[in-house]
């Protein structure tokens, strides 16, 4: 495989330091080698033997028999041959002569330290190169791997994953290899969420288009049901209308806040609005809806997507409460009044526990053995308005069976 860029330059930058230093301390090392004077080791050297004559002539008798200990590095021997002549070294007290010797690593007539081996730079340049190639390789490698990832992703492979290629390693690149993953999986889901968005779509569309071209050919064939026809043409057309209008409104929501109108609304006002027209409709059933509430919450939003966002919820649990039931709508002011918690509960069959989070997702409705009418863009329409007003929207299972539905708004 050919060396990447950031390889040579990790290699050539770690090769560099590390051999430069040792050059360095072995430079040092001469340096303070050549700062030496040689006549003064030449009188040191001259002047030894001197010394040691007269140690031996005041202590000799005292001095254990002489043996052979060896060379001892880097000041002659300190038991050898005859010392000669220039020694001035009488001999001990069984005649032997005791004296030092040159340095047999030192040519005859040189003068300064002995030369520093080859060897050991050779050795060193070789550990440094090694090292270098290694560390570099070591860093740039999982680099390599987050490169190729991004090509791949651009070229649209979003199961492409990194961390499980970084081997044992536990870094910062490891954590930016598991950031990568988690954000390519979120880009699959989201691409996944936009393909069964449009079947969705497209399955809702063509229902009352199917519907609408039925009513239409039975009208050409059966003249003399046209009133009926016509209503029913009508009944469906109003229902595309809207679906359209639905969706609208959730692409409003999904492009952001920066096109919607906001105005000072008092809350807990627009809330009994809602609670007054559902009542109705909740009476039709033969259910009731009970609304509780106390005092103000004026806070700066858009009043409109508020509004369609608390009637897609008290609709929602009027729609799906038990015949002769209540639902509970109550609202209070938390925080010393800078945040609103609406409750709405109803008294139906509920959802499955795995379901309470996939409710609000577009075209999702709950499994109910009675046919329901809607799109299941409610709840969706519901959370995207409540989150662009900075709040949360949350469902739960309530204690002897229904729903609750909790809504936090901040004050804006």
């Amino acid at each position: 495989m050919k060396p990447s860029r950031l390889f040579l330059k990790l290699f050539l930058a770690f090769w560099g330091a590390t051999s430069l230093s040792f050059f360095i301390a072995v430079g040092l090392m001469r340096l303070n080698d050549d700062h030496r004077d040689p006549s003064t080791e030449r009188r040191a050297e001259e002047s030894f033997p001197g010394a040691m004559a007269s140690a031996i002539r005041e202590e000799g008798a005292a001095l254990p028999p002489p043996r052979d200990c060896g060379p001892f590095p880097g000041c002659g021997h300190a038991v050898g041959p005859p010392p000669g002549p220039g020694l001035g070294a009488p001999p001990g007290p069984g005649g032997e002569h005791r004296g030092a010797a040159p340095d047999p690593r030192r040519p005859p007539g040189a003068e300064g330290p002995p030369p520093v081996p080859i060897t050991p730079l050779v050795i060193g340049t070789l550990v440094s190169l090694l090292f270098s190639t290694f560390l570099a390789w070591y860093l740039s490698r999982p680099l390599l791997h987050l490169g190729r990832a991004l090509r791949s992703v651009a070229e649209g492979h979003l199961d492409t994953r990194v961390k499980p290629l970084m081997g044992r390693r536990r870094d910062e690149i490891v954590d930016l290899a598991g950031d990568f993953d988690r954000m390519v999986l979120q880009l699959q889901q989201l691409m996944d969420a936009r393909q069964r968005l449009l079947h969705d779509i497209s399955h809702e569309l063509r229902s009352p288009l199917t519907r609408l071209q039925a009513a239409i050919g039975l009208l050409r064939q059966r003249p003399e049901q046209g009133a009926s026809m016509l209503e029913r043409i009508q009944r469906e057309s109003e229902r595309l209308d809207g679906l359209i209008e639905e969706l609208l409104t959730l692409a409003r929501l999904e492009a952001g806040s920066d096109n919607i109108a906001r105005e000072r609304v008092d809350l807990i006002e627009l809330l009994g609005a809602i609670a007054e027209d559902a009542g109705f409709e909740a009476e039709t059933k033969g259910c009731t809806l009970n609304f509780r509430a106390e005092g103000q919450f004026v806070s700066l939003v858009s009043g409109e997507m508020l509004y369609r966002a608390f009637e897609n919820v008290v609709r929602n649990a009027v729609k799906f409460t038990d015949p002769g039931s209540a639902v509970t709508l109550e609202a209070h002011i938390e925080d010393e009044g800078r945040r609103l918690h609406i409750r709405v509960r109803d008294r139906g069959p509920g959802v499955a526990p795995q379901m309470l989070e996939a409710i609000f997702e577009p075209f999702k409705r709950a499994e109910s053995d009675t046919p329901v009418v809607g799109f299941g863009l409610g709840l969706a329409i519901a959370r995207r308005a409540v989150e662009m007003h900075g709040g949360s929207i949350r469902a739960s299972l309530g204690e002897g069976g229904g729903l609750v539905v909790d809504i936090r708004l901040p004050k804006l």
